[in-house]
């Protein structure tokens, strides 16, 4: 299964420990989408990220391709219990992406992937630990650096006590 990460499932420790044995297909950029922080997550003391639509912007990511069994370890850490469901705290959605090899210059090429868009809930900045997380999987990964730039401007909150079992964001 392919599956879109464009926040802190970048960071490859926190990748390596939900979902081991991932394979990265490559470089994905989600058209006409900016990322927002529409939900509050204790776990991370901040806002956590999410896709929203913004004719001409790109939100920039990696494309996984994971088993079913991993896809339920996201879906847990993402608080997603199944469509529909009106207690998620995000929705599992497929989006169209293009997926680019830096190493061998080939040609983008689209595909469908799974990714997490956030039910929104008391919107707020992101916590700098959060936003941390994020970077380290964005120079991990290579991605663009006006892109890696762009995010390290963002607003973030202070850091707030950290609890458990709140969805993680992306």
């Amino acid at each position: 299964m392919l599956y879109f990460a464009y926040a802190s499932n970048l960071d490859p420790q926190q990748m390596q420990e939900r979902c081991p044995g991932h394979r990265v297909v490559g470089l994905a950029s989600l058209h006409d989408h900016r990322i927002a922080f529409p939900r509050f997550s204790e776990r991370w003391g901040g806002g956590t990220a999410s896709p929203v639509h913004a004719h001409g912007q790109q939100i920039w990511g990696v494309v996984f391709d994971i088993s079913d069994e991993q896809m339920a370890v996201l879906d847990s850490h993402e608080d997603f219990r199944a469509a529909g469901d009106q207690h998620n705290a995000y929705d599992r959605e497929t989006v169209t992406v293009d997926v680019v090899r830096p190493d061998d210059g080939s040609v983008p090429r689209r595909v469908r992937a799974a990714t997490y868009v956030a039910r929104p809930s008391n919107p707020q900045p992101p916590s700098r630990r959060y936003m941390d997380a994020i970077l380290r999987g964005a120079a991990h990964h290579r991605l663009p650096e006006d892109y890696i730039e762009a995010l390290r401007k963002t607003e973030t909150a202070g850091e707030a006590s950290v609890g458990e079992g709140e969805a993680s964001g992306s």
